[in-house]
């Protein structure tokens, strides 16, 4: 279990950094709209929010894996049944 989650969090890690640095560097102009600012080109808009919205949900996995690691290896599975 622990292997397995360790992978989860070092790939989701690593695709968050991934895509951060890809929505940096493609589009690099695209910013969230103010109301006296012209509207862009819409796919670029769009695109980059998606990109951003799977970086965002790449680093929340990342960071409730670490957290599920870590209280993982707090507790170092006490939570099993005693009789057993």
């Amino acid at each position: 279990m622990k292997r397995r989650l360790t992978f989860v969090f070092v790939g989701s890690a690593i695709l968050a950094v991934v895509l951060a640095l890809f929505c940096n560097w493609y589009f690099p102009d695209v910013v969230p709209l103010a109301s006296t600012e012209p509207i862009p080109t819409s796919w670029r808009l769009d695109a980059a929010f998606a990109v951003s919205t799977v970086r965002w949900t790449a680093a929340f996995v990342a960071a409730a894996s670490a957290i599920a690691l870590m209280f993982m290896n707090i507790t170092k599975g006490s939570s099993g049944l005693e009789g057993r």
